[in-house]
């Protein structure tokens, strides 16, 4: 019997394991940052269902087939007296199954049974409830009701501020502006304890010592002379007197009440306003991948460098205009004051060139090596240059004399245009011309980095490109993340379909019944947004991860389904009796199977941790879509395998044929027949 009953059930579970490990496959192949971010999750879950199915395909039937005889050496009887004195853990269990057994069959039979005759008698129904279905979810993203975020908003446990002043201000300017932003935190952390106090919440722990302060924060520390350049977290840093930053780290996300992002806003807004700052921001160190949520470069040539300029500050004019955009900022980090020298067309004809022009204020104030002098084994140089009082005055400066090629030596000021302007601490280039990255911080709880990055694709990019054509724009962070490992996985998805399609043409050996099984899949991505919408979670990169895997997760029960049916064709039961037939022998065996997923799945949803934030959304798509497909799988693919079955045939065929042929099949001499598989009008109608 073991045997047997592993055989006849080992096709639909190899296509089920089957259909699982393709759909994570497309896991492997995401593109971009984001991919080796998830590559080991589909190498785990694929080795623990191969596993799963050598144990359930060779060692279970062998555990069944033992037979319970009496124990005989001491190890058995030991073994055999534990587990009698452990039975009682079964009763309540027992107790439970009982009424659990009878509410399944009320379901089957008050609600089920019912509700499936009438979406066979009127086809209409579920037509029309499934594209309900599709079309309020494809609406509720549409609109924004639920928004896209590449990456979830997450309750980190570190938040940083940072001041930057221009190059060369002195330490104690930005010491105390750093100092300002410390306490600025540590007196929030303070009030909302004494807040939190008087509500008698109590929901921080105590100070982790006595410098510490009370309620979220529980360390804080100032780095002065350098600052993360970008995302805090990301590498590259900046170094100088002129920045500063103060990094703090919070109790765990179950510690607090006050979630981080909330704590980023109040520190903003106590902070206050600091005069002569070039830079002052408030962020959540980065955590995964992708950058900013928006962010973008804008390219000019060398020529076009004002246009350049004038283009960044209309950006960055532009991005502040949304609601909930902050921490609007460019990279092109201002230098020191300086000279800058254009050479006159007269000077030219003198044969004056630029670089005699930079040689003469470079030995002016660096020195020119005369000669060198030797004292003992080494050498000294002997440098000539202005004295150090006319060195340290910018009115000296006029007074430099550049000779020409007639040994003429005429005042600087004859010889170029003298402009005084800030320079650039660092130029960008990209492609061989300059590039400037515009970027911002979005608050996710106002606006959507999609909504807005779009917005501005279609309103600023083509407003700047016909003001300075010269321009070029290439998105950065999150948005080309976004469409890279977007793409990759669309793509990834699409081959999974088809190889799902090829590995289930082989098994029901038709090519219309695969497509009765996927049918299903677009279900499961509704009930998956559903889901989101229902937990308040935005549509993340892993909620597309979840959408992937769920398809080889939901064809499981069609599968199931299907396969019963085809065994009721065979029998000669009519398509109709089948189909009902079907769905109330299976319905126990596909809502077990969904509800013990769905409950495996249960503590991830209600994790309030920081690890498992990333992966709810995940768990989100395979939790809830699983649920609605479990309810469609019921009345869809009965309703879809009558409309199969009616494209060849008509009603009283469909009724009638195959009694006929299980009557002949039944007549003395025509018993071998009865055990041979028989065609079934929907095998015959793909000409299988």
């Amino acid at each position: 019997a073991s045997i047997d009953g592993a055989i006849e059930v080992l096709p639909s579970v190899f296509s089920s394991v089957a259909t699982t490990i393709i759909a994570f496959m497309p896991l492997f192949y995401v593109s971009g940052v984001m991919g080796k971010f998830i590559a080991v999750m589909p190498a785990a879950i694929i080795a623990m269902l191969l596993i799963s199915l050598a144990e359930a395909t060779f060692a279970l039937p062998g555990h069944l087939s033992h037979e319970l005889k009496p124990p005989k050496t001491s190890l058995q009887k030991l073994a055999f007296a534990w587990g009698k004195a452990i039975n009682w853990i079964e009763i309540p269990f027992r107790a439970l199954g009982k009424p659990a057994n009878a509410a399944l069959d009320w379901f089957g039979e008050r609600f089920y049974g019912p509700l499936l005759r009438l979406s066979l008698d009127y086809p209409a129904l579920p037509v029309a409830a499934g594209i309900m279905a599709i079309a309020i979810a494809a609406g509720m993203v549409r609109s924004g009701m639920v928004p896209f975020e590449f990456f979830p908003s997450l309750d980190g446990k570190t938040i940083i501020g940072q001041v930057v002043y221009p190059d060369g201000t002195p330490v104690g300017v930005t010491s105390e502006a750093a100092r300002r932003m410390e306490s600025a935190i540590r007196n929030l952390s303070e009030d909302i304890a004494k807040d939190e106090d008087a509500r008698g919440i109590n929901k921080t722990p105590e100070p982790v010592d006595l410098n510490a302060p009370r309620g979220p924060v529980k360390l804080s520390f100032l780095q002065i002379g350098s600052a993360a350049n970008g995302q805090p977290g990301a590498g590259d840093r900046i170094s100088g007197s002129h920045v500063a930053q103060v990094q703090v780290e919070l109790h765990d996300a179950t510690l607090r009440k006050v979630t981080s992002d909330e704590l980023i806003n109040r520190w903003r807004e106590a902070a206050g306003i600091f005069p002569g700052a070039e830079r002052v921001t408030f962020q959540a160190a980065n955590i995964g991948p992708g950058g900013r949520p928006l962010e973008f470069k804008i390219l000019a040539p060398r020529q076009d460098v004002a246009a350049l300029e004038a283009a960044v500050e209309a950006a960055k004019e532009s991005l502040r205009s949304y609601a909930g955009v902050y921490d609007v900022r460019d990279d092109s980090s201002p230098g020191k004051v300086e000279f800058q020298f254009s050479i006159k067309e007269r000077a030219k004809s003198l044969g004056i060139k630029v670089a005699d022009l930079a040689e003469t204020v470079r030995n002016a104030y660096y020195g020119a090596e005369v000669m060198r002098l030797q004292r003992g084994r080494h050498e000294v140089k002997l440098m000539v240059r202005y004295p150090m009082d006319q060195r340290r005055s910018l009115a000296e400066f006029q007074d430099i004399r550049v000779r020409g090629s007639d040994n003429i030596e005429r005042p600087i000021t004859e010889i170029a245009d003298i402009t005084i302007t800030r320079g650039y601490s660092e130029i960008n280039r990209l492609d061989q011309m300059r590039s400037i990255t515009v970027s911002a911080e979005l608050d996710t709880a106002i606006a959507n980095a999609a909504v807005v990055a779009q917005s501005l694709k279609n309103n600023l990019v083509p407003e700047l490109l016909e003001k300075y054509p010269n321009l070029r724009f290439r998105w950065e962070g999150q948005q080309q993340e976004t469409a890279e490992s977007f793409n990759s996985l669309v793509v990834g998805f699409l081959v999974a379909m088809g190889s799902m399609y090829l590995l289930l043409v082989f098994e029901f050996n038709s090519y219309l019944q695969p497509l009765i099984i996927l049918a299903i899949v677009p279900f499961g991505i509704v009930g998956a947004i559903y889901g989101h919408a229902l937990m308040g979670l935005p549509l993340t990169l892993f909620s597309m991860f979840g959408m992937v895997t769920l398809a080889g997760v939901v064809v499981n029960d069609s599968i199931v389904l299907v396969d019963f049916i085809n065994q009721c064709n065979r029998g000669g039961m009519p398509v109709k009796e089948a189909l009902i037939t079907a769905g109330s022998r299976r319905l126990r065996a596909v809502f077990l199977t969904s509800v013990t997923t769905v409950a495996g799945l249960f503590p991830m949803l209600t994790e309030k941790s920081f690890q498992a934030q990333v992966l709810i959304p995940m768990a989100t798509s395979l939790a809830f879509g699983l649920i609605a497909s479990t309810a469609l799988v019921l009345l869809m693919v009965p309703f879809l395998y009558r409309t199969y079955a009616a494209l060849a045939f008509t009603e009283d065929q469909m009724n009638g044929v195959w009694e006929d042929e299980v009557a002949e099949a039944m007549k003395p001499g025509n018993q071998e027949s009865v055990n041979q598989p028989t065609a079934s009008p929907t095998e015959l109608a793909v000409g299988t």
